[in-house]
């Protein structure tokens, strides 16, 4: 999605999935950081590559391709089974609308963390992976959009200790979000 405002700079990926968040009384140390985003960026670039599938089949594919679009759609069907597996022994919570920004994230709820308070945020992109991605940050409250009057509160976070390489692996999935979008209004 286009920037609606001015607490993300740029695109953002909005979609309907679960976060789960839990106060910190410290930021992660300059080690657990590395480790973190070395996880996050791992687990974009797996995601991508999932996403990419296999060529589409076409009667002038030579062998090869032909097998290794056979291979590919086993390898998928194993890992949604396998995610199916593992996402009944686990519970997540109920799917969110969030904005996913590549130095930020915002959601609305009803329980959310005290304005100012050092977060740990896991964000589980898609309900059949386990991997979540995790963020670090401080929370910020704001009133919803819709300035209705309610319990529930605009939770934003700028993330902290994101690294380069992990800011770009970020960008590229909002990019490839965001193309799929206009793809699929325009066609």
């Amino acid at each position: 999605m286009e920037n609606k405002d001015t607490f993300f700079q740029g695109l953002y990926y909005e979609s309907h999935i679960s976060l789960v968040w839990q106060t910190v009384d410290s930021l992660p140390s300059d080690n657990e950081l590395v480790k973190i985003n070395e996880d996050n960026s791992r687990f974009l670039k797996a995601l991508a590559a999932l996403n990419e599938g296999a060529p589409e089949a076409g009667e002038e594919l030579p062998q090869t391709t032909a097998e290794l679009q056979r291979l590919d759609l086993k390898l998928n069907l194993l890992l949604e089974m396998v995610g199916q597996l593992l996402a009944s022994q686990r519970a997540l919570p109920a799917p969110t609308t969030v904005r996913l920004g590549h130095a930020a994230i915002e959601w609305v709820a009803q329980d959310y963390p005290p304005s100012g308070a050092q977060i740990c945020i896991e964000l589980y992109l898609r309900s059949e992976l386990p991997s979540p991605l995790k963020f670090h940050g401080v929370a910020v409250l704001a009133d919803p959009e819709d300035g209705s009057v309610s319990t529930r509160k605009r939770v934003q976070v700028r993330f902290v200790g994101l690294n380069s390489a992990l800011q770009d692996d970020l960008e590229k999935f909002i990019f490839r979000r965001h193309r799929r979008s206009i793809a699929q209004r325009q066609g």
